[in-house]
């Protein structure tokens, strides 16, 4: 079943700049990849043994708070430990292996916002005072907050998808994947979820890799990938960007660009390519290749695989 989303992004900046131009070149030559079986084993255990194991379950507690008397309550640890699960696993998927702390300050302030989002049935990261529940802290983490009104685990999914047309940057992504962020606080209803993301960013880890991409270089179940696709490097400059994809043939795959934006964690181009993961039955690959990305005021080209698969065959 499609989960229905409305999702809010947090910005820190208003820098808007232009979009790039899909390459339709025509190449046919047929990709030769040898696939390695051990890679595909990895990346099915990672799904197993984090993004199936962090699913809620008829047993979990969302919140132990109340709407109609305004009780924040709190999060259950089992269901924080969930969300944070969830959040490892695309983390990991892209290389990232730094364990994101929760501040118990952060998130006794987002469950006020995320009760606040519950009570007035919408998002807002500036509630106004007259809202129902409204709480001066609660109105400071949706300013800080990542918000959707989708609850537990399944909120990390709703983020990182990061549909819809206001959405096109990919920001809610770009803050979740973001190799420097070291902490957060989470509030949860059983409608609702506020994740707060800004503020107290750490040192790039060592072992980060150089770029970061969604769906992820190698292997990837096929569900996770979403329809809109991202390449992220730090101060990294995609004016003149161009990107082609190609299927296991050789052929083309048609892609539509997103607008640039460095609103959001590093800097990101976005696009859309024309395939329906629906129709995959088979390990799929795709050859992402993308010219001219400005790095130290040279430009550089980078090139990687995604090999979808089924993780239940």
């Amino acid at each position: 079943m499609r989960i229905s989303q409305h999702l809010i992004l947090v910005a820190c900046t208003t820098l808007v700049i232009g979009c790039s131009k899909d390459n339709t070149a025509n190449e046919t030559e047929e990709l030769s990849i040898d696939l390695d079986d051990t890679a595909r084993a990895s990346a099915k255990k990672l799904y197993e043994d984090y993004y199936l194991a962090s699913a809620s379950n008829s047993s979990d507690v969302a919140w132990t708070g109340d709407e109609p008397s305004c009780e924040a309550g709190s999060v259950p640890q089992a269901t924080k430990d969930k969300i944070l699960m969830r959040l490892d696993y695309y983390r990991q998927a892209v290389g990232l292996n730094n364990t994101i702390a929760e501040s118990v300050t952060k998130s006794e302030k987002a469950q006020q916002a995320a009760l606040m989002m519950h009570a007035n049935g919408t998002l807002d990261h500036f509630p106004p005072d007259n809202w129902k529940c409204f709480t001066e802290d609660g109105k400071q983490a949706a300013g800080n907050s990542l918000l959707t009104s989708i609850s537990n685990a399944n909120a990390i999914d709703s983020y990182i998808r990061d549909q819809g047309a206001e959405n096109g940057p990919v920001g809610h992504r770009r803050w979740l994947l973001w190799p420097r962020l070291q902490e957060m606080g989470i509030g949860n209803t059983n409608r609702y979820n506020a994740l707060w993301v800004l503020g107290n960013a750490g040192t790039r880890p060592a072992d980060a890799p150089e770029f970061i991409t969604w769906p992820p270089e190698g292997f990837v179940p096929k569900q996770m990938a979403f329809p809109r696709w991202s390449f992220s490097i730090a101060n990294a400059d995609f004016t003149e960007t161009t990107i082609t994809m190609k299927d296991k043939n050789g052929a083309s795959i048609a892609i539509e660009t997103e607008e640039l934006s460095g609103q959001y964690g590093d800097n990101t181009i976005v696009w859309k390519p024309a395939i329906s993961t629906n129709t995959i039955v088979e390990d799929e690959i795709f050859l992402v290749s993308l010219q001219d990305v400005g790095i130290g005021g040279e430009t550089q080209d980078f090139e990687y695989e995604v090999i979808l698969f089924d993780p239940n065959d």
